[in-house]
């Protein structure tokens, strides 16, 4: 009987040991899917396995606070909307705020404003002071991205879509679109590591100042109140624009 009694209480003493052991260890880290372009850099791009670039360490440094694992799952810029749109991850970025954006997610931010701009050839007469200085000219996009309301639905000049920045920045030097649309940031860095800064110049007047926006899912308010809070914080102590000052080109 007495040796029964002694093997219970071992019992019990080994699950109070476990349960100690269990409520001391750090929780399980939470993961989540990061959706976006797979290469757009400096804000977003693979480098030796890893993503990085501005925006990526925004986002991973959000995510970080709140104690998240980020899951990078990056995409054609379509399916990154399309995959945020179905549900399908929790973050995607980088968006700009449209009647349609609020409608599908909760918008985070803005964490940082870019420069929509022009970029011609360093010979090019181009100039750009309004929409109607355009009429005529061939412009290089990308597909699926939006620029300006008065630019996207302009009739004076025709949009030569492409799959990318880089598609539509080699056409740009080989003379088969007059001018290229993009963000600023990205445009310089392209030529940059292109080695054609000298043959490139990007036109004065911006098309327009965007701010940006990390986007969750409206299905997943609960984690975007968290994103929200992290952004909040982040900003306020400085760490999100020491982010962006270190890339900024």
């Amino acid at each position: 009987m007495r040796t029964t009694v002694r093997q219970c209480l071992a019992g019990v003493g080994r699950l109070l040991v476990a349960a100690l052991i269990l409520a001391s260890a750090p929780a399980r880290a939470e993961n989540w899917t990061v959706a976006s372009e797979d290469y757009f850099p400096p804000y977003n791009f693979t480098e030796r396995g890893k993503r990085t670039g501005m925006d990526t360490e925004i986002v991973d440094a959000m995510l970080k606070d709140i104690g998240v694992y980020p899951v990078h799952r990056p995409m054609a810029w379509p399916e990154v909307v399309r995959a945020h749109d179905e549900n399908e991850v929790d973050v995607a970025f980088q968006f700009f705020t449209s009647p349609r954006r609020l409608e599908r997610g909760h918008l985070i931010g803005p964490y940082r404003v870019g420069a929509t701009v022009l970029m011609v050839r360093s010979n090019s007469e181009i100039t750009y002071a309004r929409i109607d200085d355009l009429q005529g000219l061939r412009i290089g996009v990308v597909d699926g991205f939006e620029y300006t309301p008065e630019f996207d639905k302009s009739p004076l000049f025709e949009r030569v879509s492409s799959s990318s920045n880089v598609v539509s920045f080699r056409r740009l030097l080989l003379g088969r679109v007059d001018a290229i649309a993009g963000d600023l940031q990205v445009l310089r860095y392209l030529a940059d590591s292109e080695g054609r800064t000298g043959s490139v110049k990007i036109l004065p007047k911006p098309l327009a100042m965007v701010p940006r926006y990390i986007s969750v899912p409206k299905l997943r308010a609960e984690k975007a109140e968290r994103l929200q809070a992290a952004y909040e914080k982040l900003k306020r102590d400085g760490t999100i624009d020491a982010i962006v000052r270190q890339w900024e080109r």
